[in-house]
């Protein structure tokens, strides 16, 4: 009985001790742990994003109220911003766009107290996310516009290049080509002067390129950003959707429309691929020139009847255009007319939207303008004052060398004096002393060769050139020494 108790308690830990579930590398409460508090901002933003933005319909209410639930009981930094983030995220998809933008000014403002710039760039990017699929892209480019603000104070050029290829995506949507493809050489500038390599953003320039250039019609140039696609290597479902999608632009530009339906057909069937309204707008397309007119109906009508597309009367002018192209193909005059004058009221909202996005676009290249005008004053200020410094420094330089050059004239100058006046003190002791004390010696031999002289006098004589002979030493030792000095 003994045996079996403790061979049960064994097993109940063993149980409590590998029942808690391990916690992987990129899940929620990793990044809620992290104690850098930028670093866990920038995880859990991506998580949200990764989670929310992209996951199908059918698990989206449970899969966010699970994220808000890990995150309230966290006791991280700014934690209701990112619940708000999640909700509009959520209201979003949905296509509950008022209500996602009401959440998203909220949070917002309650960060513009903090000087979050980080959430800043992050809300307004969502912000002008969830006003471009509500068919509002001038709001869209304004907040944008704030977004970059925010970008700048980051000084990160990723994001930086993120953004762009976001502001493209809206001049892409309003058919301004031109504008998309400019922005998009800002982000493609700022991957080769960083050596950017993320896949990530490698992947949005060139497909986004790609799209641009199959709207404008350009066969060669879609060609060659199709080839860039194939060429990354990486296994997301986006980049293998960016690569399918292309190829079938490039069916649809060369007109091959019988090859191009069996391929987006199978595409739709796809469970890798990631299915968007503008793979059954190009569907209709190549039906409807391929001469399938009913199943080109079939599929426009359905696109018409879905709330998100009532917001892009570009899509929409062309859709009742075909619409009416079919009625007429089908003699039914009255039909064609109504899908004529639905197509004229959408071109006129369309037009009407591209003006306004005109106006407000040339608002922002000025604002750019003088933002970079305003930097290029700061860098000449800046390099002004480096350069003043310079020739200061210089002016400094000259002065101390021509200080140094001044002492050593003068120091030359004394020297030549002091060899002068030591030349002519040994001149001085030559002629009186050296040649005086040798004068007397050369005499006293005289003196002694007189062999008239007796003996105290030859002695004192001796006594006499000894001590001229000593004399004659002591001057002798003297210039010795005034030699060597």
């Amino acid at each position: 009985m003994l045996r079996l108790t403790l061979s049960i308690l064994c097993i109940c830990c063993f149980n409590a001790a590998f029942s808690k579930p391990l916690i992987e590398k990129d899940s929620l409460l990793n990044f809620i742990r992290l104690k850098d508090k930028d670093l866990r901002e920038q995880k859990l933003v991506y998580y949200i994003k990764w989670h929310i933005q992209d996951l199908p319909l059918n698990g989206l209410a449970f899969k966010k109220d699970s994220v808000t639930r890990t995150i309230s009981g966290s006791n991280i930094e700014n934690k209701q911003a990112l619940i708000l983030l999640i909700e509009s995220i959520y209201l979003k998809r949905l296509l509950r766009f008022d209500e996602a933008q009401q959440v998203l000014v909220k949070a917002i403002e309650e960060q513009q107290k903090k000087s979050n710039h980080f959430l800043l760039y992050t809300f307004f990017s969502q912000l002008a996310f969830i006003q471009t699929d509500a068919g509002n892209a001038i709001d869209a480019i304004y907040s944008y516009s704030l977004a970059k603000n925010e970008v700048k104070e980051l000084h990160d050029p990723f994001l930086e290049a993120l953004l762009y290829v976001n502001i493209s995506d809206i001049y892409y949507k309003s058919g301004l080509y031109s504008q998309s493809l400019f922005y998009l050489d800002e982000a493609q500038d700022l991957c080769d002067k960083y050596k950017l390599n993320s896949i990530i953003i490698l992947r949005l320039i060139n497909y986004n390129k790609a799209e641009n250039y199959f709207r404008a019609g350009k066969y060669d140039s879609l060609s060659m950003y199709h080839e860039k696609l194939n060429l990354l290597k990486d296994q997301t479902n986006k980049l293998y959707t960016s690569q399918k999608r292309t190829g079938y632009y490039l069916l649809l530009l060369k007109r091959d429309y019988k090859a191009a339906i069996p391929v987006i057909n199978a595409l739709l069937k796809d469970s890798l691929y990631i299915k968007v309204d503008i793979d059954e707008q190009c569907l209709a397309d190549a039906y409807f020139n391929n001469g399938q007119i009913d199943s080109a109906r079939y599929i426009i009508n359905e696109l018409l009847a879905r709330p998100l597309l009532g917001n892009h009367p570009e899509i929409k002018f062309h859709l009742y255009e075909m619409l009416g192209e079919i009625a007429q193909l089908k003699n039914d005059s009255k039909k064609a007319a109504y899908n004529f004058k639905q197509a004229l009221q959408q071109s006129k909202q369309n037009v009407n939207n591209l003006t306004q996005v005109g106006n407000i676009s040339s608002q922002v290249k000025i604002n750019d303008v003088q933002g970079l005008y305003y930097e290029n004053m700061l860098l000449y200020k800046k390099e002004q004052l480096k350069l003043r410094f310079i020739v200061a420094l210089a002016f400094l330089i000259v002065v101390v060398i021509a200080i140094f050059y001044r002492s050593n004239r003068q120091k030359r100058h004394y020297e030549k004096l002091l060899y002068a006046a030591q030349k002519h003190e040994l001149a001085t002791i030559n002629s009186h002393e050296v040649r005086n004390h040798l004068s007397n010696i050369l005499g006293l031999l005289d003196l002694m060769n007189d062999k008239s002289n007796k003996g105290a006098e030859l002695l004192q004589t001796k006594n006499y050139l000894k001590y001229s002979a000593e004399q004659l030493d002591k001057a002798l030792k003297n210039v010795s020494q005034k030699l060597s000095d």
